[in-house]
This record gives C-alpha cells, sequence and structure tokens, in this order.
C-alpha cells in the first residue's frame, strides 16, 4: 500500500472544490468522483507549525509542544509518520513550496523543496517499493498570488477597505490554479488500485478584522478542514461519527499502513475506532505583523491570548487564558447557545485531558533558533 498525503495550506472548507459553487475545478472533481469528500473535519488548531506536527505524530498541540507559529521546539519521546514508514521499508518522501515553516522540527528533514520538473513527482509515483509522498502547497496561502508578496500589502488594504469580494475572488482564483494545474495532473497518473489518496487543509482563513487571516483564533473559519480520501478496495465509506479531527489521521495512517507503533494518544482510526467525549483544538497566537508593513497600520492590534476549545457534535465550548473570555456555540453553526449554568465542566475535562497525556512531560529537544525560526517566519510574512 502507498499513500500520497496532500496539505494545502490555507484552504477554507465553505471555498473547498465539489463544495463552492465559486471554485471551478472540472478536472480534479472528475478524478475524485469516487473519494470520500468529508465537511465534518476540524482541524487541532489554526497555524500551520501546530497543525503538521499534530498531523504527523497524532498527538495535540499542548502534547508535542508547538503551540504556535513561533514554537520553536518539539517535545521528546515520541517517532513521527515519516520515520515509522521508513522504519518499515517505505520510500519516503516530502516536498514542500514553504519549507522554511517547519524549520526546527523533526519531520523537517524529510521535506524538500518542490523538484524544478513537474515530471519528477509522477515518477515518484510509479515506484515499485511501498511510499509514502507528502506535499505540502503554499499558493492558496494568503496572499493568494499577490504581486508584492505580502499579506498586509495589496491583499490587506483591500481587506481593510472592505473588498472582501476582491480578496476571495484572488483567493478563488488560486484554489482553482492549484487544483487544476498542480493537484490533478498528479492523481491522473496514479495508479488507485495501488495508492490510498489523503487531501486534506490544515486551517481555513478568517478575513475579520481582529483576524485578518489565519492563526488567532479557534473559530470555524479556520477550524473547519475539507478531507478527501480514496482508499483502494474499501468504496471509501464515510468516517465514524459526526464529526473527525486532523489528529485522528495518523492512528488511521498506523492501521492503513500496517505500521508497528504503540500509539497512546487520544486519536481514532476514523472507520473503526469511536468518537472521543470531546475533541481539542489549541492555539497560541503570535502578532499579527507582515514583512516590512506592520498590520497594526491597517488592523486592530491583537487582543487574544493562548486559547483552547472542547467540542462534540453539538457543543463548542472556547476559552481564552489571557482574557478569560468563553464563548459556547453550536458546534457546526456557531449559533450562541444561551445556558446560564456554570462551564467548569469544561475547564475540568480540559485539565483532564492535559493530565492523562502519555508525552506532555517529556523534555523539550533543542528545537530551532528562536532567531532563525523568527527571520524565516519573517520571510513567510508573518511577522514585522
Amino acid at each position: 500500500m502507498n499513500l500520497l498525503l496532500i496539505s494545502v495550506d490555507s484552504l477554507r472548507l465553505d471555498f473547498a472544490p465539489g463544495i463552492s459553487a465559486m471554485v471551478r475545478t472540472p478536472n480534479f472533481c472528475e478524478l475524485t468522483r469516487g473519494f470520500h469528500l468529508s465537511q465534518h473535519c476540524f482541524s487541532v488548531s489554526s497555524a500551520t507549525r501546530p497543525v503538521h506536527t499534530s498531523l504527523f505524530t497524532g498527538l495535540y498541540p499542548y502534547e508535542h509542544g508547538i503551540e504556535g507559529q513561533q514554537s520553536p521546539a518539539i517535545r521528546q519521546g515520541f517517532p513521527d509518520l515519516f520515520d515509522l514508514c521508513q522504519e518499515a521499508g517505505f520510500s519516503v518522501r516530502g516536498f514542500s513550496e514553504a519549507t522554511d515553516i517547519f524549520t526546527g522540527l523533526p519531520f523537517a528533514r524529510h521535506i524538500a523543496p518542490f523538484p524544478a520538473h513537474p515530471h519528477a513527482l509522477s515518477n515518484l509515483t510509479q515506484t515499485a517499493d511501498p511510499t509514502l509522498l507528502f506535499l505540502h502547497y503554499w499558493g492558496v496561502h494568503t496572499p493568494y498570488g499577490a504581486a508584492d508578496g505580502l499579506a498586509f500589502g495589496e491583499i490587506g488594504r483591500l481587506l481593510a477597505s472592505g473588498r472582501i469580494d476582491l480578496v476571495q475572488e484572488r483567493y478563488c482564483a488560486a484554489i482553482e490554479r492549484l487544483f487544476e494545474n498542480s493537484i490533478a495532473p498528479i492523481l491522473a497518473g496514479l495508479d488507485l488500485e495501488q495508492w490510498s489518496v489523503f487531501i486534506i487543509s490544515d486551517h481555513g482563513e478568517s478575513w475579520r478584522p481582529d483576524e485578518p487571516y489565519h492563526g488567532q483564533s479557534l473559530r470555524n473559519d479556520v477550524l473547519r478542514v475539507p478531507l478527501y480520501y480514496h482508499i483502494p478496495q474499501t468504496g471509501n465509506p464515510p468516517p465514524n461519527g459526526e464529526l473527525i479531527s486532523l489528529i485522528d489521521l495518523f492512528p488511521t495512517f498506523l492501521s492503513l499502513l500496517q505500521l508497528d507503533h504503540c500509539y497512546q494518544g487520544f486519536a481514532r482510526d476514523i472507520h473503526n475506532g469511536e468518537m472521543p467525549k470531546h475533541y481539542l483544538a489549541e492555539i497560541d497566537p503570535g502578532p499579527i505583523a507582515d514583512g516590512p508593513a506592520n498590520s497594526t497600520d491597517l488592523f486592530a492590534g491583537n487582543t487574544f491570548g493562548r486559547q483552547w476549545a472542547l467540542f462534540d457534535a453539538n457543543a463548542k465550548f472556547t476559552y481564552d487564558e489571557s482574557t478569560r473570555r468563553e464563548e459556547f456555540v453550536a458546534t457546526f453553526s456557531e449559533q450562541p447557545i444561551v445556558d446560564l449554568s456554570d462551564k467548569s465542566s469544561y475547564h475540568q475535562a480540559y485539565a483532564a485531558i492535559r493530565a492523562a497525556s502519555k508525552y506532555a512531560h517529556a523534555d523539550f529537544s533543542s528545537g530551532a533558533d528562536r532567531g532563525i525560526l523568527q527571520e524565516r517566519l519573517k520571510k513567510l510574512g508573518y511577522l514585522a
């Protein structure tokens, strides 16, 4: 069995191909006509580094230690998907359009820039060896192809002036380019009898004054993500349960690829496990600034602190540890739930999840030099 895992950075659920009428991707949609498309998948965070670390380890951000984009070091004592596949004899290859985002993370050594020749990826899918191929695309990330390359340049000015319609036009065009010109050709060359394919987004986009893009909150705009998958000889059944989390993909891959690992995290195989009482999402936001132009010239300063959210299929409780703001809403609609009862049960449940982790008390690795990480994040548009 081979696994192709594609991560499309910053793709909102409601703008995903096959869901949004604003996005036209006929080739991709035809190639994935038999795939399952889940609209009930939630991310574990709203920033790239914590989400991908959870994806590859099956651990929540507080467990592995990458709680925000600027977290420099991961905890020790657990393998990642790349290591497990390599130990099992798989050919392991990863490519990213933004390799610097993984600076200091142990799996970064498996992820290289995309090859210059487009046929190189197709050649990798023709190998006889069992293969894990990871592809991370940045083209849907801000600034959606803007010539200045700045999230708070041309696109930021459009957002600040209320022209979200033009921002969304740029966003849709970026999605169409990526799915039709990059992803569809790879899928067209796959033998789907031999390859399992999972296509995800790590987080969405917000386009709100207090969160112009992502990485500041745990709202559904940034937390709900599409999940497309194909598993040979299964008919691609839907997941068990009313919702799933990206964290569930790790034990799903362990089962699918028959990897030997004594996983003791909170996630479950999407087809064989029971839903937990609550899923968890966390974010420790950094400043919303970009390149040489500070975002506060266009938007109000960041008022968010470290946040966590516990949710099931019915209700979602979010807590900001700095401001002590609480939000209690319906999980999918985010309509406020009028409930005057004490929410201490959610705080107790979060404390219990943290205490029960088999991984959260391990020491940190040396990780990335903080100055180098910040310089690379600056080049990617995260810091002033």
